[in-house]
């Protein structure tokens, strides 16, 4: 479940026919959540190139049925 939206900057728009990659990477992983970076990049079609359109910090948070924080399993042995 996504609990907060840290920061979100929109840096420059994405038009009709762009091209749209995201890219994350975690931050942090807590007992139950994890703080991922989010870059957005833009491919225009008018051939200037790759732009980063955006950037976000998310935190996500396990949860189960009831919406109650469980703890995150890792498939690390």
């Amino acid at each position: 479940m996504t609990v907060a939206m840290n920061r979100v900057e929109f840096i420059a728009p994405v038009f009709v026919g762009d091209v749209v990659s995201f890219y994350t990477e975690t931050k942090r992983i807590g007992n139950t959540s994890v703080t991922v970076l989010i870059d957005v990049e833009a491919d225009r079609t008018d051939g200037s190139g790759l732009m980063k359109v955006a950037e976000a910090e998310v935190v996500y948070v396990a949860v189960d049925n009831d919406g109650t924080p469980i703890p995150i399993v890792s498939g690390k042995t």
